[in-house]
């Protein structure tokens, strides 16, 4: 599958690898530690580092562990000092860190990923997360064609054998287990130290309610139970896991999960004196590129319902003028102004049909529209906005500007329309506001090709199916003896209700261009 999307701000038309790839210079160079990094894939780390910093010499260590390393994220648990993190960040520059300050912290990549956004979760549960709130961060990740969207959730779940903590761990769990099923469509990853085993029966399993979880999978559910793999390699146990929600369950079977035993490089004790008592585990999984097709057309927008709210009934209307089906999954909807959604079901558009993606799916409320797509995130408003569908690589595949009614439509309760979607949707004449009643009294053709009740096909004067200068000799004629008539409104190619020259003009300029008509 291919993992949605939201655009980074340096992600147009992205090389991969990247040309302006950040040089990562170690502090040290003691070991030989096998790095991870493909460009086509994004690799996932979770690392407890123990009170960090143990001594002075641990920030250097961790650096050069990294570095040879070269994961895309790192999701890290104690951190105690926060000081000492700072230092360690600023000695990674080709990293972006973060940190809670409740002892979770992460670091991504910037070359390849952007941090969207970060929180942390479930304010309420502070006992049963022992204090420490999980930190959920909204990733970007972008090589070339190639995208993803993830959110990662950084858990340090309570520690200890007793029923008070079984219980408090397995009460996390039920919080996590909740989130993920109440946001089916994320990419999520929740890794950390979960203190427990996956593996155990469901009487001595605290982690049940992810476990038994239909909408969760371990990625590290295939090494969970091999001594040679221990993420806690004093008892030997594996505490340090990687879960992942249903939209990322097929990237499982081609993913790579492994614990990766620093210390067979830097001698057991020196790494569990100096650097950590757990080690990192890392999971790898490639991407795919998302299509970039081109014959996307934007073929009408209702900004300003009348018969309902603009929070229920906006909508905008697409078709395809390609010989090719395309798939609008991961395609970012935005403006110029920060609001964008990022299609996240497969949206279908064949040649020559149209679809309608829209702020609410219920025709009862949406004023009577069949919604193909409901999206959020992203509104329209009635004066000057920007309407522009961009590839995940920063390609944009189309794009409208409206301006408040200085050269688009702009009546309320009626669409504006292309009148062909042949035509520049960029050029506001080109637009029309749509006279055909639908639903609960607004005007608009959602779904269905850009008629009008009175006026198609445009510019076809004699009706012959055809655009040459038969029609442009009957248009002057009409309009030199001022014969035009409303009930003939197929002259009125810029839909301002009048019949004069410009409709000439732009009936001369579509014929020369050969771009009149569907």
């Amino acid at each position: 599958m291919v993992i949605g999307i939201s655009i980074p701000a340096w992600g147009f038309m992205q090389e991969c690898p990247p040309a302006d790839t950040i040089a990562v210079n170690p502090a040290q160079n003691n070991w030989n530690i096998p790095t991870e990094n493909q460009w086509d894939e994004i690799e996932v780390m979770t690392w407890n580092i123990k009170v960090f910093p143990l001594n002075n010499n641990t920030i250097n260590y961790v650096n050069e562990i990294i570095s040879d390393i070269l994961p895309d994220v790192i999701a890290f648990q104690e951190i105690n000092n926060s000081t000492a993190f700072n230092t360690l960040a600023n000695s990674l520059p080709a990293y972006e860190f973060i940190n809670s300050g409740s002892g979770l912290a992460l670091a991504a990549r910037s070359d390849v990923l952007e941090i969207d956004s970060y929180t942390t979760l479930f304010p309420g549960a502070g006992y049963e997360f022992a204090w420490r709130y999980p930190l959920k961060v909204d990733l970007s990740w972008v090589c070339g064609l190639n995208s993803a969207a993830i959110q990662i959730i950084n858990v340090h779940l309570k520690s200890g054998g007793d029923t008070e903590d079984f219980n408090r761990r397995f009460a996390s769990c039920e919080y996590l287990s909740e989130y993920v099923n109440d946001h089916p469509n994320d990419n999520i990853i929740i890794l950390g130290d979960y203190n427990d085993e996956i593996t155990d029966s469901q009487n001595n399993n605290s982690l049940w309610p992810l476990v038994s979880d239909d909408a969760i999978e371990f990625a590290t559910d295939p090494i969970a139970d091999i001594d040679y793999y221990a993420s806690y390699p004093s008892w030997p146990s594996f505490i340090d896991h990687i879960a992942v929600s249903t939209p990322l369950f097929d990237e499982l079977t081609i993913g790579n999960i492994k614990t990766i035993r620093v210390d067979d490089y830097t001698g057991y004790s020196f790494y569990h004196n100096n650097i950590s008592d757990h080690r990192p585990v890392i999971w790898s999984f490639s991407v795919e590129p998302v299509e970039l097709a081109y014959g996307l057309v934007i073929n009408e927008i209702m900004q300003n319902p009348a018969a309902v709210s603009d929070a229920a009934g906006e909508w905008i209307e697409i078709t395809n003028i390609s010989n090719e089906t395309i798939n609008l999954h991961n395609l970012i909807l935005r403006d110029d102004g920060g609001e964008e959604h990022v299609i996240s079901e497969n949206v279908e558009v064949s040649p020559g049909s149209y679809i309608v993606l829209g702020t609410e799916y219920d025709p009862a409320l949406n004023g009577g529209v069949n919604v193909d797509y409901e999206y959020s995130g992203f509104t329209l408003s009635n004066l000057w906005d920007e309407v522009i569908l961009e590839h995940p690589s920063g390609v944009i595949l189309d794009e409208v500007h409206y301006d408040n009614g200085e050269t688009f439509p702009d009546e309320g309760g009626k669409s504006m329309m292309l009148t062909d979607p042949n035509f520049d949707n960029s050029i506001g004449e080109n637009w029309i506001s749509s006279t055909s009643i639908f639903g609960s009294g607004d005007f608009g053709t959602p779904g269905e090709p850009n008629t009008s009740d009175e006026c198609q096909p445009l510019g076809d004067m004699n009706n012959d199916g055809s655009y040459n200068v038969l029609d442009v000799v009957i248009l002057v004629n009409c309009v030199l003896a001022d014969t035009c008539v409303e009930t003939d409104c197929s002259g009125d190619l810029n839909g301002d209700g009048a019949y004069n020259v410009l409709d000439i003009v732009m009936l001369v300029n579509c014929i020369l261009a050969l771009s009149c008509g569907g």
